[in-house]
């Protein structure tokens, strides 16, 4: 595994594309066009058509890193052009389903005992 293996295949699970990587994986993106707005932009345009992001790596790829400092490296990324903790809307309180309420009424028969 080299250094730009595994930023071609940072890159690829960001983008969905493989670009040829010269030098600094963030100078590349950068130079394609990819900086966080077109990142973000591209990740919300993905997952609202129902598909995967960071895209999944094509074997050929993966299989010149490890799964885990793929990963581990993506997750970098990410972080580096603050991507995540994207904020979420507070669920509204609402009362339990006839389901909710058995399951929480259902405890094994030692229970309390």
């Amino acid at each position: 595994m080299t250094d730009a293996d595994l930023s071609t295949a940072v890159i690829c699970a960001l983008t969905g594309a493989r670009l040829a990587v010269s030098g600094d994986l963030h100078a590349t993106l950068a130079g394609a066009g990819w900086d966080r707005a077109a990142v973000l932009g591209h990740a919300r345009a993905v997952l609202a058509a129902g598909g995967v992001w960071p895209h999944p790596v094509p074997d050929d790829l993966r299989l010149r890193v490890g799964s885990a400092q793929l990963m581990a490296a993506v997750r970098q990324a990410q972080g580096d052009l603050q991507l995540l903790g994207q904020p979420a809307g507070t669920a509204v309180p609402r009362a339990l389903n006839a389901d909710e309420r058995r399951l929480l009424q259902d405890v094994p028969p030692h229970h309390g005992s």
